[in-house]
């Protein structure tokens, strides 16, 4: 009865020890993932002449805005914007409101404005 007893023990311990190992791994992995700063991706003069065209062409582009993280284009005839060639393009969808266009792209929102502004 002692030996079994003794081999209940020891079983409770080394799972108690695996339990407690697994834990501190996954608070590791998390914290790792936390700190772990996204890449930004430069905005290169192709992206930024290819989402000029999708939106048709500089004279087509009213104004350009972030809202929450996303671009806004306001744009002059919704007709000439090819929002197909916007949707293969953007990280999320492509939400369209009159003549506002609202999209994500995985680059940094902010960067993707201020070229624009330098192009148009």
């Amino acid at each position: 009865m002692i030996l079994s007893l003794d081999a209940w023990v020891i079983g409770v311990i080394i799972g108690c020890g695996v339990l407690c190992l697994c834990a501190i791994l996954a608070i590791i992995l998390l914290v790792k993932k936390k700190n772990k700063k996204p890449k930004h991706i430069k905005v290169d003069e192709e992206f930024i002449n290819n989402l000029i065209h999708l939106l048709g062409e500089k004279d087509n582009i009213n104004d350009v805005t972030v809202d929450n993280g996303r671009l806004k284009f306001n744009v002059v005839d919704l007709d000439k914007v090819d929002l197909n060639g916007i949707k293969a393009i953007a990280t999320s969808g492509v939400f369209v409101t009159g003549n506002i266009i609202k999209t994500l792209f995985k680059l940094d929102s902010q960067v993707i404005k201020q070229a624009l502004e330098k192009n148009l």
